[in-house]
């Protein structure tokens, strides 16, 4: 493999997309360089994000947006390294989430996307880890303490948004809602077929 790849794992809370990723990069780790990532970064901005809860939703997606910008620089030199990018959402995060968040704020998306479009770069591969809410949410009660946008009806219109996302994108969804070993083995499957 000559040139790196970049390989994004998205999905609502809850649906294994985390944990899969980590299988992965320890999978790929015996033959390539990997780097592991992830949005909101741990950078300034990033940092802020993960420690604010009281952002108006503009501000915020604002905010996610400015965080991917300084990421991608990163993920371009990791990737034109010849470096395997293993990342934790991306873009299309912030389209599903924050526009469901903003719904009633403001008319529609397509500004949200005009701008994620200037500072991101399209993945080799994104997987969507497809996943009925209620089962995520089942999930995530196993964990403690929920974040603002771990919320079943919330989580719906996300889910929505991302199908939507992927359509347009070609993105490859995975059902994650079967055993993890065959999730990962059909991950493992198109990352392989790819490099």
């Amino acid at each position: 493999m000559k040139k790196g790849l970049f390989i994004v794992f998205e999905g609502i809370d809850g649906s294994g997309k985390s944990s899969c990723m980590e299988d992965v990069a320890s999978s790929l780790e015996k033959d390539f360089d990997v780097v592991r990532t992830a949005e909101p970064t741990k950078g300034g901005i990033g940092m802020l994000l993960r420690s604010s809860t009281d952002l108006l939703p503009v501000t915020e997606a604002l905010l996610f947006v400015a965080d991917r910008a300084e990421h991608t620089g990163q993920i371009m030199k990791w990737v034109g390294d010849g470096k395997v990018v293993l990342c934790d959402r991306y873009y299309a995060s912030t389209l599903a989430y924050q526009s469901v968040e903003m719904d009633g704020h403001l008319l529609d998306g397509r500004w949200l996307k005009a701008l994620n479009d200037k500072v991101t770069v399209e993945p080799d591969i994104t997987f969507l880890f497809d996943i009925d809410p209620e089962i995520s949410m089942e999930r995530i009660g196993t964990r403690g303490t929920m974040s603002k946008f771990e919320r079943l009806e919330y989580l719906k219109g996300v889910r929505k948004r991302y199908l939507s996302i992927a359509r347009s994108r070609k993105f490859t969804v995975i059902d994650a809602s079967g055993p993890k070993e065959a999730v990962f083995k059909e991950i493992m499957r198109h990352i392989l077929d790819a490099i």
